[in-house]
């Protein structure tokens, strides 16, 4: 078994003795920033959420991870198991530690197979004469207690027609009975698409048996289909996808890259779409992906990644980055998305509270506090926190439009060059929900019809709000992770 060590291409099993523990203390210096509710790495970079798969008593979620420092580097599977979402445990990772995934093991996603979990992953590797990039789409297999089995190479280099941007399989069960998995992929002629597989069981050599059409989405300029995803809800099928290079636009698709969903009905390749919309709306929202597993169709579980491929964060320094959202569930409202976190995740609030905002007050452990209030549909002007650099957040509405701003809280480069400002349209507002954690700011608005997810960063804050409206404020504050 190799274990690779070059450079940003380095495994885990290359990590010299305390070199971890050492990283870790440098995560623990972090005093203002690290979240309480939501997962994010021990050490490192993590991104996208992969192998979400519930196997009839426990749910299985994976993220991209590299645990050296808070860059893309060689990216692992971090495995957690959890029953309820709040206590979580560590099971067998995915490791890169075969040629066939010498340059990391990229995202995937899961299926459950008889008494098996099969994860499907993309193997990232590089030529040696020519450092030319080679793609694999790998098949690992785990027990239901987590423990890795086995892994092989299902298929090597891209398709003919393809560059070799062919990456994250997630796997489904077709009407026939036999397995497929969803690639996203780039045409040789640089433009974004999703390429399905077929197979009649795991030993099975995978077909191509083509490309997803969908000709409703506006593909102009779009160069690379990431994390592609297909799923039911109810009698509807949705496809949820991240497309990169669509042009940025006033109050959608602010951000350098989005993630999308499709609902309507998926015919042979062909998907006939109803509507096309953003999931979220917010400064850091990415790569998201269902639970596979699921008996009931009426609602799924979604995790993404609160954060964006190219982008810094001032915890950088401290040797981690990113953080995934909160669990949420996803259900219909006619042909449109809504989406909040999971019923647990408010049964679970603690020291609920209705506090009466005239003006400025203090909330105690606002930070990493859920707050709710009833907009009415009336213009409202609210800043979150301060600081002695003057820092704060700000969110306000105002016809229709919903604005919320990070130009007085900390940035880095990277953070600016795609604003300070994002802007989410609704009709009639009535229903605000925020989730506040340390520097993560996931805001749902009327239940869910619409979503902004954010980081920030006010170093030092004082746990203050301000309104230049009276409001009555719903307060309560979610339970800590627990790991074990």
């Amino acid at each position: 078994m190799p274990i690779f060590n070059n450079g940003k291409y380095k495994s885990i099993l290359a990590a010299a003795s305390g070199e971890l523990a050492e990283i870790a203390q440098t995560v623990q210096k972090d005093k203002d920033f690290r979240p309480h509710f939501h997962i994010a790495p021990p050490t490192g970079l993590m991104n996208d959420p992969n192998g979400l798969i519930f196997d009839g008593e426990k749910y299985h979620l994976f993220y991209q991870w590299f645990p050296f420092d808070a860059l893309h580097g060689m990216k692992h599977w971090k495995h957690l198991i959890t029953k309820d979402f709040q206590h979580y445990q560590s099971a067998d990772d995915l490791i890169p530690c075969e040629l066939f995934e010498s340059h990391g093991c990229y995202s995937g996603g899961a299926l459950k197979v008889g008494d098996k979990l099969a994860m499907f992953y993309t193997g990232n590797t590089r030529r040696p004469s020519d450092n030319q990039r080679v793609p694999y789409q790998n098949l690992a297999i785990f027990d239901l207690n987590g423990k890795l089995l086995s892994k092989r190479p299902l298929i090597e280099n891209a398709p003919e027609g393809y560059t070799e941007h062919v990456r994250d399989p997630k796997p489904y069960f077709a009407e026939n009975g036999k397995i497929r998995f969803i690639c996203g992929a780039q045409r040789e002629n640089l433009t974004g698409t999703a390429i399905i597989f077929e197979m009649d069981n795991l030993e099975d050599t995978p077909r191509l048996l083509g490309e997803l059409s969908l000709t409703a989405f506006d593909n102009n300029k779009v160069f690379m289909w990431e994390c592609p995803d297909l799923l039911k809800l109810g009698d509807k099928d949705v496809f949820i996808w991240s497309p990169q290079g669509k042009s940025r636009e006033p109050h959608q698709f602010q951000n350098n890259y989005h993630a999308v969903y499709a609902v309507g009905k998926l015919d042979g390749l062909t998907f006939h779409a109803e509507h096309i919309a953003e999931l979220d709306q917010g400064f850091d929202f990415y790569a998201p992906q269902t639970f596979a597993g699921l008996s009931k169709t009426e609602n799924a579980i979604l995790f993404g990644w609160i954060g964006l491929p190219d982008l810094t964060y001032p915890t950088d320094k401290f040797k981690w980055h990113s953080a995934l959202t909160l669990p949420r569930e996803l259900r219909l409202e006619g042909n449109k998305i809504h989406q909040r976190p999971i019923t647990k995740t408010y049964k679970n609030l603690t020291a609920l509270s209705t506090f009466h905002l005239d003006g400025k007050a203090e909330i105690v452990d606002l930070d990493r506090a859920y707050v709710k209030f009833e907009a009415n549909n009336q213009a409202f002007d609210l800043t979150f926190f301060q600081n002695e650099q003057g820092q704060s957040l700000r969110l306000s509405y105002e016809n229709g439009l919903v604005c919320l701003e990070r130009s007085q809280s900390e940035q880095t480069a990277l953070m600016e060059k795609f604003g300070s400002k994002r802007f989410c349209e609704i009709e009639k507002l009535q229903t605000v929900e925020i989730f506040f954690d340390r520097s993560i700011v996931e805001i749902f608005l009327n239940h869910g019809e619409k979503a902004m997810t954010s980081r920030f960063f006010i170093q030092a804050r004082k746990n203050v709000v301000e309104s230049n409206q009276k409001l009555t404020l719903q307060i309560g504050y979610p339970k800590a992770i627990q790991y074990r």
